[in-house]
């Protein structure tokens, strides 16, 4: 009764091991002491696959495979084949591929029906998921946000449109945004009006504390359409005003 067991568990581990096994350590065993999976690079900083090995390399021949073949089941087929009957008729690299590497050995009894499907597996799929490897290991941009900005956010951007609204005629109005006047028309306006930097932040720094029909430069007909801006003092310090006056003025209306 316990050899039973024993002799049942020997095939099942094997079975269990085998089934573990990946395309890739497939390609490894059988193939990659003929092509190259890294280019080798030349003596005048050039690549050729040559240098490595004495196969084409995989990844143009993968691709050069595929386009022959153009579906997938047709790469499986021509693989199947042509690793067991290796023949010059059949080579995707022509005479002067067989002349340059000669003819690759056969494979025959050398794996098996199910190494055959993880190898043809891993071998269409390698270049696609080798570029999703290389792109997850990218480190992500981390933009960063300037502090000035975040006042800006805070305390403007609700009611001035940093994008310029689309009418439905195609046209441009920012009224279908914000309700008041479109943020780098309004710096261009002021910078206008203004001259230097530090007539432009005095007026920044006057109007959005006391904002005032008088001082407004858009108008009655502005006023009309926006009203009268609401008064933002003691909403900021005077550091804090400093900064958004800074920041409007570099980054708006620079053009």
């Amino acid at each position: 009764m316990k050899l039973k067991k024993i002799f049942f568990f020997v095939p099942l581990a094997t079975t269990m091991l085998f089934s573990q096994q990946t395309g890739e350590e497939v390609f490894k065993q059988n193939c990659a002491k003929c092509h190259a999976t890294v280019l080798g690079i030349t003596n005048d900083g050039g690549y050729d696959n040559s240098y490595v090995t004495p196969a084409p390399y995989v990844d143009e021949l993968i691709e050069k495979l595929k386009k022959e073949t153009k579906t997938k089941e047709k790469f499986s087929a021509f693989i199947k084949e042509y690793i067991e009957n290796p023949n010059k008729r059949k080579t995707l690299y022509g005479n002067k591929g067989i002349k340059k590497f000669g003819l690759m050995p056969s494979l025959k009894g050398a794996i098996s029906d199910e190494e055959k499907d993880l190898l043809i597996e891993y071998l269409y799929n390698k270049i696609e998921n080798e570029k999703k490897l290389i792109n997850a290991k990218k480190p992500k941009k981390v933009e960063k946000v300037d502090p000035r900005e975040k006042l800006f956010t805070k305390n403007c951007a609700k009611c001035h449109a940093t994008v310029l609204g689309i009418t439905n005629d195609g046209g441009y109005d920012n009224s279908y945004v914000t309700p008041a006047p479109y943020v780098d028309d309004l710096i261009a306006k002021l910078k206008e009006e203004t001259k230097t930097k530090e007539k432009f932040s005095a007026f920044i720094k006057e109007y959005i504390q006391n904002p005032n029909k008088r001082k407004s430069l858009y108008g009655k007909r502005a006023i009309k359409k926006f009203g009268l801006m609401p008064s933002l003092k003691g909403a900021l310090t005077e550091d804090e005003i400093a900064q958004l006056s800074n920041y409007l003025y570099e980054k708006y209306a620079n053009n």
